[in-house]
């Protein structure tokens, strides 16, 4: 007996000998192709902060200098962004493409500005890992470069919206957009993106699992537009505040595809492969939006929907307009569809010390009317903007706003008399028709 105590032991011992060299080798390599990004940011669309942060990516394709990180890192702004390699100078990146549904984004850097020729790492894009497989999260925790913690994953979820890997490695400020690596396989699992208060819970972190950031990597390098499916379609959430496949409201256009509120979406595709949750259905769509098939539970039965989902409009073509301080642009999608018939642009940002800030005009206000003429799009507001400009006269905006918690109203309306300088582009400069006639190919640099 005790003999067979020593050889257990032994074993034992050479299997934790084994994964914690393991678990060195992957951190090692991952010093290699995890880069430091930061990001500066003046004129922030609605998803952004204005100013800088910082952040992590890793090397997804060296021979088009393709780095992978968050959206939210990589923002959804007109905003410098650099990428830094171990040991290595600074490099300017540009966006290649950055994704309206999961919080990731590629921006690219010329790979022949760089002196060293990084490889980039396995992606695990078969499958997701079981509950207590081990992990390390790498990247840059408060600004500690190149730095790994371990820990192991914990469960799937879709309450903050796409499904999330959950972990309980340590991930800081500074570790999104970075990756969360098998400490078994060496291989990227997942993207790290979002961590709960320290003070609120402990060990609750989370990744995009990177099957999902597969499918848009591989669009991207066939030359594909991986486009999510437009947000008109809004699902019901259960009591574990889970997002079930029951449609609780649909926007899409009449004739395209023929979705009953109530309907409980099963299976998509032509070969009627069955989805579980809002991120599968997002992810066999990509690619497919002309032609679209489900098949939905619809009142005890079983019905087959064939038609077209709008896409998403691409982030790296929105455009939108600053006037003195304010910056008006498309409005929010989730947040319009709460007004029947709402107007399509709102202000996105108010410029610190500027007259818009000091006429209380605020994010997420929709704009009804100027000087009186309803503003369906952007060009309309810049024709009416210069006219008053010229003119020497005020612009007057009647603003739809939601009431906070403190108004027995939903919303109100609220007028605003703003002089008309500063009035710039943000953004492409090209008519409707040129960017609507722009391929996917011009936004990922082919």
């Amino acid at each position: 007996m005790r003999r067979l105590a020593v050889i257990v032991a032994l074993v034992a011992a050479a299997e934790i000998a084994a994964a914690q060299s393991n678990a060195e080798q992957a951190f090692a390599r991952a010093k290699g192709w995890t880069v430091y990004v930061r990001t500066s940011t003046t004129r922030p669309f609605i998803e952004d902060d204005q100013g800088s942060l910082f952040g992590s990516g890793l090397l997804v394709d060296s021979a088009r200098g393709w780095v992978l990180t968050n959206a939210h890192v990589a923002s959804h702004s007109y905003s410098e962004v650099t990428i830094e390699f171990r040991g290595e100078k600074s490099l300017r990146a540009k966006p290649v493409y950055v994704d309206p549904y999961l919080d990731i984004a590629v921006v690219a850097y010329d790979p022949r500005a760089l002196k060293i020729h990084p490889h980039e790492p396995e992606l695990e894009c078969q499958g997701l890992p079981a509950v207590g497989h081990p992990v390390g999260a790498f990247g840059h925790p408060w600004g500690f470069r190149f730095t790994g913690t371990r820990g192991i994953t914990s469960a799937q979820t879709s309450r903050f919206g796409p499904d999330m890997l959950q972990t309980d490695a340590p991930v800081n400020a500074g570790n999104s957009g970075g990756p969360l690596i098998s400490l078994e396989t060496g291989r990227v699992l997942g993207l790290n993106t979002l961590t709960i208060q320290k003070n609120k819970a402990e060990g609750l972190s989370f990744a995009v699992p990177m099957p999902l950031v597969c499918t848009v990597l591989n669009q991207l390098r066939s030359g594909k537009d991986p486009s999510p499916p437009a947000h008109l379609v809004e699902f019901a959430v259960n009591e574990s505040g889970e997002r079930t496949l029951v449609v609780a409201n649909s926007r899409l256009p009449i004739g395209s595809l023929d979705l009953h509120v109530g309907d409980e979406i099963v299976a998509v595709g032509p070969d009627g492969a069955s989805v579980q949750t809002v991120a599968e259905l997002v992810d066999r769509l990509r690619g497919t939006l002309n032609n679209v098939n489900l098949r939905v539970k619809r009142g005890g039965g079983s019905v087959l929907l064939r038609g077209s989902w709008p896409a998403a409009p691409l982030i790296t073509q929105r455009r939108g307009l600053w006037i003195n301080g304010a910056m008006f642009s498309e409005s929010d999608s989730q947040y319009a569809s709460l007004i029947a018939g709402s107007p399509p642009l709102m202000v996105h940002h108010v410029e610190p010390g500027s007259e818009a800030e000091g006429l209380q005009i605020a994010a997420f206000d929709l704009l009804e009317s100027v000087n009186g003429e309803v503003v369906r799009s952007l060009e309309d507001l810049e024709s009416i903007a210069r006219r008053a400009s010229s003119a020497g006269k005020d612009l007057d905006f009647l603003l739809l706003r939601f009431a906070d918690g403190n108004s027995q109203d939903l919303f109100f309306h609220e007028l605003r008399s703003l002089s008309p300088a500063d009035i710039e582009w943000v953004g492409p400069l090209e008519s409707e028709a040129a960017r609507a006639s722009a391929k996917i190919d011009d936004a990922v640099g082919k």
